[in-house]
């Protein structure tokens, strides 16, 4: 199995940060980093996290990030680190808090005596736990970053070796419940990110990862390739706070997710079942259909007779897969770069949103010379690999999942449903038969990540693309001359979900429209002036009767340029505002009902 087109691992990750620093201290003319450009993690633990840093700094280089500037707290800290991180890492700005602990320093007596069938020894172990909850909880609380915390991995001590006889029944049970007891201190606090510290080492194994004599000598439990893992997991987090996923995975048919080519041995002649290698194609299969759970497209690029296809997904016993699972089916005897093509145009995304697997090197080679912005991935002739073939790759990685990112796959059947009535209707007998539904409201805090994955990501239908972080909308959502706007769509085919957001703020001229911004999904149904007639009920409920606005060009937002307008503004080219009378707002067009739910403020 190899990975073409978008691997960041061309070469070590501590090799590269060693070059970058070197570069740093020769080059006089290398441009200083800037908010926008740099990173800054701070890192401290009940142990010496120093041996992460070149780890850490050179993954978080091949992710992108400019001038990642990973700093080492002083040890054992992590009490005064939570309290006050930026005099303790000495920095201003300050991205990222990591909070790295084990069981066995905390309190490595009391998990002896816990171990003995002491009682007192786990309440004590449990309170220590607490204590440092606690410590987590009014860190995330205090500061304006994100909090990343290890999950205790299994002892280390000699006499929790899990090799021993009666571990399983003893050590194991404690560590299980002491585990749990974390994971629920710490599940709702909403800017603290988990790393699988206990996970990553039993993948290793704890025997190989770790090393007794740095650890005696310097406090630094594991060995350089345990260290190099927990690097790549950090930056893996550090960087999906703020980077979409890919938005669709688009597979091959033949000896990609069944084995052999059914247009040669049919339907019955192709490799898929209970015995391998047929089993290995059906896992395969099982974590592609995880990927559509979670919101990510599915598409078939396949060389192939569209019958022969079509008969294996609505006819094998064996198929996981089912027609139902796939957005777009590209199935001819073109080429594969036109199949991506046209898999982006059905989905309204940009080639750039795709992860591409097929078995055939040709094809592969093909797609990364003429779309190289597509990630490629060669399915290995191994069957057994298949399964794993998307394992340690960060493509689709993404910190925590909206009900919008769940029913995306739901949300693109219900849009074709409309576009088969579009056909047979006028433009306005469509809008009519919609039954469309508009709810505004103000966004609380369980609405406040969707809103800040809009505001990230949303490009054509954004007047201001103005780009925030999460802490910035928690900021926002608690300042009481500002507002944030939540929009919420269905009608008879299905829900669209949360899809607009309006950010506004009270200003001595009237209430200014910092951010306004719409799913294209939803564009030419009357949507956008549903909402901005609810948004000047909102000004002129909160005792205004002006709206101001800014419209800011970018390449992609044109289709907006006139949305003002439209809808009542004028404009003052000295200040570059639009203003309109809450009053001379247009009226809800005549095939939309809308709500709007205020906060008493």
């Amino acid at each position: 199995m190899s990975e073409m087109g978008d691997s960041p691992h061309s070469t070590t990750p501590a090799r590269r940060w060693r070059t970058y620093i070197r570069e740093l201290s020769e080059t006089s003319s290398v441009p200083e980093p800037t908010p926008e450009t740099s990173c800054v993690v701070g890192l401290i633990g009940t142990f010496t996290v120093d041996p992460l840093l070149p780890h850490l700094g050179g993954e978080l280089l091949q992710r992108g990030i400019e001038h990642p500037e990973p700093v080492v707290g002083p040890f054992g800290q992590v009490h005064q680190a939570c309290l006050d991180p930026h005099a303790v890492f000495d920095r201003s700005q300050l991205d990222v808090v990591v909070v790295l602990w084990r069981l066995e320093d905390l309190a490595p007596d009391l998990l002896d005596a816990a171990l003995a069938s002491d009682p007192a020894a786990l309440d004590g172990l449990l309170d220590a736990i607490d204590r440092l909850a606690d410590l987590v909880a009014g860190l995330e609380r205090a500061f304006d970053g994100t909090v990343i915390v290890s999950t205790p991995p299994y002892p280390g001590l000699p006499t929790w070796d899990p090799r021993q006889l009666g571990q399983a029944s003893a050590g194991n049970a404690i560590h299980r419940r002491l585990v749990q007891h974390w994971m629920n201190r710490v599940a709702d606090l909403d800017k603290v990110l988990n790393l699988d510290l206990d996970g990553l080492l039993r993948d290793a194994g704890q025997a190989a990862s770790q090393d007794p004599r740095t650890w005696y000598l310097y406090r630094q439990p594991y060995v350089d390739r345990f260290w190099s893992i927990i690097g790549n997991q950090l930056a893996r987090l550090v960087v999906a706070r703020d980077r979409s996923p890919r938005k669709c995975l688009v597979v091959d048919c033949d000896n990609t997710i069944w084995g052999g080519v059914v247009g040669e041995d049919g339907l019955d002649g192709i490799e898929l079942g209970q015995d391998f290698p047929g089993s290995a194609f059906r896992d395969f299969q099982k974590v592609i259909q995880s990927l559509a759970r979670r919101g990510i497209f599915i598409a078939v690029a396949s060389r192939n007779n569209l019958d022969d296809v079509l008969e294996v997904f609505d006819r094998h016993d064996e198929m996981v897969l089912r027609r139902e699972d796939v957005s777009v089916f590209e199935v001819h005897w073109n080429s594969k770069v036109d199949s991506l093509r046209a898999i982006a145009r059905a989905l309204n995304i940009g080639t750039d949103a795709l992860v591409f697997i097929d078995d055939n090197p040709k094809e592969i080679a093909e797609v990364r010379e003429r779309l190289p912005e597509v990630a490629c991935l060669l399915a290995s002739e191994e069957p057994a690999e298949l399964p794993g073939i998307l394992l340690n790759t960060d493509l689709f990685d993404t910190i925590g999942l909206t009900e919008e990112d769940r029913e995306r796959v739901h949300m693109m059947h219900a849009e074709r449903k409309r576009d088969e009535v579009r056909t047979e209707l006028s433009e306005d007998a469509f809008l009519a038969s919609l039954e469309l539904k508009v709810d505004v409201f103000e966004a609380g805090p369980s609405h406040l990540a969707r809103v800040t994955q809009l505001i990230n990501k949303t490009n054509q239908f954004n007047l201001t693309t103005i780009r925030r972080t999460r802490e910035e909308i928690d900021a926002i959502s608690e300042d009481p001359d500002a507002r944030i706007l939540a929009m919420r769509i269905e009608d008879r085919f299905g829900a669209y979900g949360l899809v607009g957001v309006a950010i506004l703020r009270r200003e001595p001229e009237g209430w200014n429209i910092d951010t306004l911004l719409m799913s294209c999904r939803v564009l030419g149904r009357g949507a956008e002036t549903a909402f901005l007639a609810k948004i000047g009920e909102l000004v002129r409920a909160a005792g205004g009767d002006t709206l101001l606005g800014t419209f800011t060009p970018t390449r992609k937002n044109a289709l907006v340029e006139d949305l003002y307008p439209r809808h009542g503004f004028t404009h003052d080219p000295t200040l570059n505002r639009w203003t309109a009378s809450v009053d001379d707002l247009p009226d809800l067009p005549g095939h939309v009902a809308a709500t709007l739910a205020l906060d008493e403020r």
